[in-house]
């Protein structure tokens, strides 16, 4: 059960952080976090949109790091079943 909330927590931190960085990426307008949701433009404020990419970037760690030991996990569980079905 632990993989499976392991998998599920990770996307969502993933993906949470992923799909605006990309859509920032593909449009190059970034929306800052917040109640009061401002867009920033790579054209006008290079600065802080680069600024803000990074944070995005950064915050997709922790998503990411659940994911790969869900697939430890899950890697070596399956190891282990062969072994002692062997």
């Amino acid at each position: 059960m632990i993989p499976i909330a392991l998998y599920a927590a990770g996307l969502f931190l993933l993906l949470r952080e992923a799909v605006p960085w990309l859509r920032a990426r593909s449009s190059g307008v970034v929306y800052t976090r917040g109640q009061r949701r401002t867009a920033v433009h790579r054209d006008v404020e290079p600065d802080r949109y680069a600024a803000l990419q990074s944070n995005r970037t950064r915050a997709m760690w922790p998503g990411l790091i659940m994911v790969l030991v869900a697939l430890l996990w899950t890697f070596y569980a399956v190891i282990g079943v062969t072994q002692s079905a062997g």
